[in-house]
């Protein structure tokens, strides 16, 4: 499953780039993170929560920043699974971040896989799940980095 997506950030670039690349920071927005742990400097582990119409499955995860060009592009793979249900997935997120007006435009693709039981929760309901995180995570991203930014000249 393939989600992209384009928003702006009214923070400079430098700013949201270092709250991508902290796992504390991120973790505050990411829907359902309970922790994240730096483990290095590009290596991580979380237990997130998640709201799957009827019930709340909790993941452990381990991640990677693979790709790091500050401040513009990041590549970061994720692979975890569901401490109550057989299966794992493995999500791949790549990000852009520009100069914008008012801001930071940060453009990403993720691309989510499922294998074992999560895969039979079905595509529909996986999707619908995954886009309204992504959702709450752009939003929580706005409100952390617009709340210590400097202003930015259009």
């Amino acid at each position: 499953m393939r989600i992209q997506d384009t928003f702006v950030v009214a923070a400079p670039v430098e700013t949201v780039w270092d709250m991508l690349i902290d796992p504390a920071r991120l973790g505050q927005c990411l829907p359902g993170c309970e922790s994240i742990r730096r483990l290095d400097d590009t290596h991580y582990e979380a237990t997130i929560a998640v709201k799957i119409q009827f019930m709340t499955l909790r993941f452990f995860a381990r991640g990677e920043l693979t790709e790091l060009d500050p401040p513009r592009h990041l590549t970061a793979v994720m692979d975890g699974k569901p401490t109550a249900l057989a299966g794992v997935f493995r999500a791949e997120l790549e990000a852009d971040l520009s100069p914008a007006a008012g801001g930071t435009e940060i453009a990403y693709e993720l691309n989510l896989q499922l294998t074992g039981r999560l895969a039979s929760l079905g595509e529909a309901i996986m999707r619908k799940t995954v886009e309204q995180s992504a959702r709450e995570f752009v939003a929580n991203i706005r409100a952390l980095v617009e709340e210590d930014a400097p202003s930015v000249q259009p």
